[in-house]
């Protein structure tokens, strides 16, 4: 069905109604786009930006009456007839202007007509003056002039476009040279408005603004062009360097381009627009297979976590993968480097306790690969001359939150490291402060990062991928959370209290505060642990606890951050294996091996901090955690060494916790602080204040 123009008049301006062919339904913005044909598109362009300036919500905006001002009743005529299908008043096709407006068709002279321009006072679009182009001659709006050679000037209708001007955004505001001011935060979405419905805008050097905005690459730079200085985005103008009216971003900053992507008035080249496309989550990225050399199946989604390695690898970036604990980061890592066609080695720095856990990884998935060079971050701190002057393939940190401050030896040796490709993993690569993440990526992508939190969030949500276990849904059994509450007898109690009304806090300094803390802490898990001979009630209740899922043939893990009372337990139970900082790298591999694979081995004691990371621990059914952490990701961290691939009953983890104590309070607070999962992202959460401490021995 075709669309009819209808037209009457109203004075000298022009009144039109835009209708659906044999049907006397409202035209709303949308359906008039999908019923329009292309012997339509210039009268609809013209008509439809002309009355879109009447309104800021064009999805409600009808097209029943619109109204076209003197200056432009020519063109508007001129259109419409191309189209074969304007009618006059009377229903009857218009054949010549004679016949529809016979005041204005036939000019002896052609009328003069004002259009606004907007010409930028500054860089950012804020500061602004309007001025009138009548064809023949432009006139600034506050010029008083009555005329214009010798024309007299239009003084109603510019009125009008003024009033345009205000509604859109801007208001009067006489700031040095300009009269009119538009917000920061509403400058970018103001001028597009104005750009939309037809205004000619210049930007503070006198050049045109156009609506689209094209994105290049140039000399290894990413180069955008268009809407120049007050159009583009306020976060882009920050990161970006102007030389002349184009901006460059360094390539590492293709995060800050990624929200564009699917904005019509953007163009991409072609290659940027795959980059952006592929970083963008949820993107889908070229399957990359592992090579003949990988011995083993990937789910489906460490196939996409290999895809993403390798399309940051063919881009020459760096990445974080920060996949949840228990999800196969190693294997991921693994199965992407059988694809390297390199002759240099690759480096694996870890932890003592996991490098066991990579040869035993790399034997089993890459049988045979001997261009691994595995060490601890203790070896890379002392000999970092040595590896520093080696070319690497890849550099991969497992645990990388072990260089989360970037002031220490540790960190500053791992950014001295020479390699093609550089990878983070870490199920918990935030702790605390943003600062932990802006350390990890000063050793992946040293030129990308900055101190900015806004931009830093921007910046690195590119390079990090991140997946829970509900997320990709892995067939895992089922993991049961609970706390078990213990009450102090008498004694313990009077203890406790001692402690806590013998510390004084006017005037302690943080230090003295968490050592009160840490006091009442121990007092808790066994009072034995601050010198008295009280049995602390905690540990009598743990004991009980262990005999019963003994007898019933379970394995169980049991942490503790204080080794002096997982000693306590080692009396209690001789035949338990036992981890902590003091056991060697060598031996460490043969415990967990006789844990895993030992029926008589069923009882497994472990410090947080040794045992709470890289250990492949599926064989326990039961986690015990006697004592809480500052941090939630910690403990989770702990009992995912059990609750990982591999797992085939239900995970059953037990807090420990004493009733109306520092623990307590310990527990309200993290909740109340608790960080998101995706805080890499969002950096919500924090350390806690001296305020927060204080709390705990209230």
């Amino acid at each position: 069905m075709d669309l009819n123009y209808k037209i009457e008049k109203k004075g000298q301006a022009l009144l039109v109604r835009i209708e659906q062919q044999g049907s006397k339904r409202v035209l709303y913005l949308d359906t008039l786009k999908a019923i329009a044909k292309e012997k339509d598109k210039e009268a609809l362009t013209f008509l439809v930006k002309l009355h879109l300036k009447t309104t800021r919500s064009p999805d409600t905006l009808t097209f029943e009456r619109i109204e076209v001002p003197p200056p432009l009743v020519q063109e508007a005529l001129r259109l419409m007839r191309k189209t074969g299908r304007l009618f006059g008043e009377i229903e009857a096709p218009v054949e010549k202007p004679v016949a529809v407006l016979p005041l204005i068709t036939a000019p002896v002279e052609k009328p003069l007509a004002v259009l606004p321009l907007l010409k930028l006072k500054d860089t950012s679009g804020c500061f602004a003056d309007l001025w009138m182009d009548y064809e023949i001659e432009t006139v600034e709006f506050h010029d008083f002039a009555p005329t214009i050679q010798r024309h007299s000037r239009l003084k109603k209708f510019e009125v009008q476009w003024e009033k345009d001007l205000l509604e859109a955004g801007f208001e009067k505001k006489i700031v040095g040279d300009s009269h009119y001011y538009c917000p920061k935060d509403r400058v970018r979405e103001t001028l597009l408005l104005l750009l939309e419905v037809g205004w000619q805008i210049r930007d503070a050097f006198g050049k045109p603004i156009q609506k689209g905005v094209a994105i290049r690459e140039e000399k290894g730079r990413i180069a955008v062009r268009g809407q120049i200085r007050g159009l583009i985005d306020l976060k882009l103008q920050m990161e970006g360097v102007w030389e002349g009216e184009v901006l460059y971003l360094k390539k590492s900053q293709v995060g800050t381009v990624i929200p564009l992507l699917g904005d019509s008035q953007v163009q991409w080249d072609e290659q940027l627009l795959r980059l952006a496309e592929g970083l963008k989550l949820g993107a889908t990225l070229e399957t990359a297979l592992p090579g003949s050399s990988f011995m083993g199946k990937l789910l489906p989604y460490q196939q996409k976590g290999v895809d993403w390695l390798h399309f940051l690898y063919t881009w020459g970036f760096s990445g974080l993968l920060a996949d949840e604990m228990g999800l196969g980061k190693t294997v991921q890592v693994l199965a992407f480097l059988s694809r390297l066609g390199t002759n240099l080695p690759v480096l694996i720095v870890a932890p003592t306790s996991l490098l066991f856990n990579w040869r035993s990884e790399i034997d089993r998935f890459l049988p045979g690969r001997d261009n691994f060079v595995l060490i601890s971050y203790a070896a890379l701190r002392l000999n970092v001359d040595l590896y520093s002057g080696k070319e690497f393939g890849a550099i991969v940190l497992d645990e990388s939150n072990a260089i989360k401050t970037a002031a220490t030896q540790t960190a500053r040796a791992a950014c001295k490291l020479k390699g093609r490709f550089r990878i983070c993993l870490s199920g918990t690569p935030m702790e605390n402060r943003p600062d932990e993440i802006w350390s990890q990526f000063h050793f992946l992508m040293p030129d990308l990062i900055e101190r900015n939190l806004e931009t830093l969030k921007q910046q690195i949500r590119p390079f990090i991928l991140r997946r829970r276990k509900e997320e990709v849904q892995i067939d895992l059994p089922e993991k049961i959370e609970q706390v078990t509450w213990i009450e102090m007898d008498e004694e313990q109690r009077a203890l406790y209290e001692s402690y806590r009304k013998g510390v004084k806090l006017d005037g302690a300094s943080q230090m003295e505060i968490l050592e009160a803390i840490l006091r009442l802490r121990q007092v808790c898990c066994d009072p034995r642990l601050v010198g008295s001979e009280v049995v602390g009630a905690k540990l009598l209740q743990l004991i009980t606890d262990v005999q019963e899922a003994l007898e019933q043939k379970r394995k169980i893990l049991i942490y503790s951050q204080f080794t002096s009372l997982l000693k306590l337990i080692h009396q209690e139970f001789k035949e338990a294996l036992y981890l902590d900082g003091s056991v060697p790298a060598a031996k460490r591999g043969e415990l967990v091996k006789s844990f895993q694979e030992d029926p008589n081995c069923s009882l497994f004691l472990l410090s947080l901090k040794a045992g709470g990371v890289g250990l492949n621990l599926t064989a326990a059914d039961y986690v015990f955690i006697l004592d809480p952490w500052w941090n939630e990701a910690v403990e989770r961290q702990a009992i995912d060494r059990a609750h990982r691939i591999g797992q085939k009953n239900t995970v059953i983890a037990k807090r420990y916790l004493v009733l109306g104590t520092v623990e307590e309070k310990m527990l309200q607070l993290k909740n109340k602080k608790q960080q998101a999962a995706d805080q890499l992202l969002d950096f919500n959460g924090g350390n806690f204040s001296e305020e927060d401490l204080l709390t705990l021995l209230s």
